[in-house]
């Protein structure tokens, strides 16, 4: 029987066009800054050349490239391109 990893996060990335898609997640145990969180979705997104913004759901805080820690919680990502998909 396979486990739902998804128990186990406690940083959820959502569309912000549609707040209830979930598009990914990680558990944070000190180790992800904001800057490495934008590098890996840079990877794991296809914006269509777009950039995109990151931005904590609760306190409205745009995660930026700094080594300050990402901290837990729930994040959308706003992007002007009409389709942006995971790649995974």
């Amino acid at each position: 029987m396979s486990i739902d990893r998804s128990l186990f996060r406690n940083l959820s990335f959502h569309d912000a066009a549609h707040p209830e898609v979930v598009l990914g997640g990680l558990f944070q145990h000190g180790s992800i800054t904001e800057a490495n969180c934008l590098d890996i979705l840079q990877i794991i997104l296809i914006v269509g050349g777009y950039p995109f913004r990151v931005q904590e759901r609760i306190s409205g805080h745009i995660v930026s490239r700094t080594d300050a820690l990402l901290k837990k919680g729930v994040y959308d990502i706003y992007c002007d391109s009409m389709y942006y998909f995971p790649i995974c």
